[in-house]
Parts: structure tokens; C-alpha cells; sequence
């Protein structure tokens, strides 16, 4: 297979060669043309001067005389010229047949007769002959001109191409590389652009994925010796039943919602993955969501309450409650006993506040990143996978909305935004508050 810039370099000469034949052809035409007119003129020119001479010495006589540079002069009676010439009685210039062969004429009346000069028209060839030759020498001096212009351009084209394939190949094999320079035609720039962006990118994602799979490591390692510690414990009798139970079974559960987080994000990464636009009232999932966290809600000791008033948007209800369910289970988590949840509705908007010691201000930035605040509190706190907040910034987003979180000394509050319903508030809904 032959490489772009040999492909680049035999495309541009053969254009190249082909625009020089249709030049030499087209220069070649226009040469001998040029050739004969002036070969037309100088017979021409030739007959005039020999009239005028025949005029000023008046002589009947008719002969053929050969002249110099294989002309040949005819003084004949008119009529003898009627084959040769269009028009015995006036004088003109242009070809004829004269004994077989092509000839150039110039034709000129005399009192009583006629004289014609002709002139063999092979004689042509060797008139035009020279300049066919420096044409010939021009056309091979521009083509070696062009053939260096040409290599030079093909390689200029070649070598940023090549630069992003070398580029391309350590990239894949996970070497370090230096940013493309951003050199050559604006498509090359652009190309060195987005090469560039890529890598950039391709860096920043497989850095994410390897941080990502350190902390499910982590995270799968934790309960995995615990339950693989207490089950050795129990073999060897060294914890009872209930306790070994209740512990294998906790372990389990944050193993089952580490797994069932996980399988969550991979759907939002694939194609398949959709959300439905349907009318959805934030009021009616703050219900919900309260009703399916009632029993964790008495076992952590947290009063748990919806309020709010009718508010409609557009969304997918199961992803909605989902969000919602998320937020409601992380406040119970960080929120210690006695104290308090609220999940509130209003026009477009979902709260969920909660009265923990909230989150610090540093880390608020950083609270929807995957396990970044189960490594700060994880060992404070009662908490989750470490990855509901990132799920539950996912599918807002997916269903065209936002999410915000605000946290103080004491509680946190995030705030989920939809596009809202153009719908009449009918009545008002309240919450009843929900205390182990």
C-alpha cells in the first residue's frame, strides 16, 4: 500500500503532466497559426512588391519563374488562375492545390494578366519546428519546477497526518505524548485541535475510571472481610449467631446498594438509557418518597415529613421518586437521632433539608462526586454506597434539570429544579410528620 504522500505526490503530477500536454498541444496549435500567418504575410508581401514592379514595366509576357525559398512565380492570363484562385479579377492570399500539392497563394491582378506566387506549405514545419522545441524545454523546466513544489507540499500535508497517527499509537498504549502543534492549513489546525481535546479528555477519563475502580475495590473489600471475618468467627465459635448474623446481614445490604448504585450508573452510560416526559407532581412523590423511608426513618430515630403545595413539571416519575428517594435516605444517613427531615414541594422545585451537622464548606463542591464524601465521613456516619448523590445528579440532569446543595454548621438542603407545568394549584398538601 502505497503511502498518502507518494499517493499526493503521483496525483499532483499527473495533473501536473496532464495540464502540460493540454498546453504544449493547445501552444503547439497556436504556433503554427501564428507560423502561418506569417508566412501567408511574407508571400504577401512578396506579390506586392513584384506587381508593383510588373506594373511600372509593362510586359505581356507570360512565364513561370522560380524564386528564392522555394517560391514560385506565375504570369499568366487571368483565366489560366480560374482552378487556383477564388476570383481571376481580384487579388488574394490564402492556400491552393497547385500540380497535386498544397501550396500558399497570393494572388494579384496586372493589366491584362494575373500573378501568382506559391509557396509550398511543408515548408511550415521547419518554421514552426523551433519554437515547438523551446516550448518542449519551457513545459520540462516548469514540470521539474512543479515536481519539487509538489514533493514539498505533499510532505508538508503528510507530516502533521503523520504526527497525529504516531500520537494516535501512544496514546493507545497508554504512553505520555506532547500536545500536536497547531501548524499547517486550517484543517490541519483543526485536526491538531481536536486530537488535542481528545487526548485531553481520554486522560481525564481514564484517570476517573481508574479513581473510580480504586474506591469500588475499596468499597467491595471492606464488607466482603467483614462478612468473610464473622463467618470464620462463627465457624470457630468466637461470636454467636445473632451477632454474627446481624453483622453478615448489614454487610450484605451495603454490598447489595454498592452493587444495585453501580448497575444504576452503567444504564446511564449506555444508549438505551431514556427517560420519559411526562406531567409529574413534586408533591405527590415528597409523599411517596416519605412513605417508602418510614420504617428507616423510625430505626435511625429521625422525624421524616413531606409538605408543600401541588407543583407540577415535566419528568419521569419513576426516576423523579428515585431522586428523591436517594435524597431522602443520605439525610436520614447523616442526619443523628432526633433529629429531623423535611421534604418539601413547591412550584418547580423539590427540597429535601435535613438537621445534621451538614457538610463542610470545602466538600460542598465536591458533594456529587462518586465517593468523595463517603471517604470523609464514612467512618463518622452511617452511610450509603457512596454513590447515591452522583446517581441522583445523573438523572436530573438526564430529565433537563438541576440540582444544588447549601449546608451551614447545621444541615444541608438540596434543592431539586424542573421544568415546570403550566397547571391550576387546586388545594393545599401537608405532610404529617413521621417520628420514631
Amino acid at each position: 500500500m502505497r503511502s498518502l504522500r507518494a499517493r499526493l505526490f503521483a496525483a499532483t503530477l499527473a495533473a501536473l503532466a496532464l495540464t502540460l500536454a493540454l498546453t504544449i498541444a493547445i501552444g503547439a496549435v497556436l504556433t503554427r497559426r501564428q507560423v502561418d500567418r506569417s508566412q501567408v504575410s511574407a508571400v504577401a508581401r512578396q506579390a506586392d512588391d513584384l506587381a508593383a514592379q510588373r506594373r511600372q514595366q509593362v510586359s505581356y509576357v507570360r512565364e513561370i519563374t522560380p524564386l528564392g525559398g522555394n517560391v514560385l512565380e506565375l504570369i499568366q492570363l487571368r483565366t489560366t488562375f480560374a482552378r487556383l484562385v477564388p476570383d481571376v479579377n481580384r487579388s488574394s492570399n490564402g492556400q491552393t492545390t497547385y500540380q497535386g500539392r498544397r501550396q500558399l497563394y497570393s494572388y494579384r491582378t496586372l493589366p491584362h494578366l494575373g500573378l501568382l506566387l506559391l509557396r509550398p506549405t511543408s515548408v511550415r514545419s521547419a518554421a514552426w519546428r523551433p519554437f515547438l522545441v523551446d516550448l518542449l524545454f519551457a513545459a520540462l523546466a516548469g514540470a521539474a519546477f512543479a515536481a519539487t513544489i509538489s514533493f514539498l507540499l505533499a510532505r508538508s500535508i503528510v507530516r502533521p497526518i503523520r504526527r497525529v497517527a504516531e500520537a494516535t499509537r501512544a496514546l493507545a498504549a497508554d504512553e505520555r505524548h506532547e500536545p500536536l502543534p497547531n501548524e499547517g492549513s486550517s484543517e490541519l489546525v483543526s485536526l491538531a485541535q481536536a486530537f488535542n481535546h481528545m487526548a485531553v479528555q481520554l486522560a481525564a477519563s481514564r484517570e476517573a475510571e481508574r479513581e473510580f475502580l480504586l474506591s469500588v475495590s475499596h468499597e467491595l473489600k471492606t464488607p466482603l472481610t467483614a462478612i468473610r471475618g464473622y463467618a470464620e468467627g462463627l465457624g470457630e465459635g468466637v461470636f454467636g449467631a445473632d451477632e454474627a448474623a446481624r453483622t453478615i446481614n448489614l454487610e450484605a445490604g451495603r454490598l447489595e446498594r454498592l452493587v444495585r448504585d453501580l448497575l444504576d450508573l452503567a444504564r446511564m452510560k449506555r444508549s438505551e438509557f431514556s427517560v420519559r416526559r411526562e406531567d409529574v407532581d413534586l408533591a405527590e412523590i415528597a409523599r411517596e418518597s416519605v412513605r417508602r423511608h418510614e420504617v428507616a426513618a423510625q430505626q435511625f430515630e429521625v422525624a421524616l415529613q413531606a409538605d408543600g403545595v401541588e407543583s407540577w413539571v415535566e419528568a419521569d416519575h419513576g426516576r423523579l421518586l428515585q431522586v428523591a428517594s436517594n435524597l431522602v435516605e443520605n439525610a436520614l444517613r447523616a442526619t443523628p437521632a432526633g433529629g429531623s427531615v423535611t421534604v418539601h414541594a413547591e412550584p418547580g422545585r423539590l427540597v429535601v433539608s435535613d438537621t445534621g451537622p451538614g457538610i463542610p464548606v470545602d466538600d460542598v463542591q465536591h458533594a456529587f462526586e462518586r465517593f468523595y464524601l463517603y471517604d470523609k465521613i464514612g467512618k463518622e456516619r452511617p452511610v450509603g454506597s457512596g454513590l447515591g448523590l452522583a446517581i441522583v445528579k445523573q438523572l436530573t440532569a438526564a430529565m433537563g434539570g438541576d440540582v444544588l446543595v447549601e449546608s451551614g454548621s447545621r444541615g444541608t438542603t438540596f434543592s431539586v429544579s424542573l421544568r415546570p407545568q403550566l397547571r391550576s394549584v387546586d388545594h393545599l398538601e401537608v405532610g404529617t410528620g413521621q417520628t420514631a
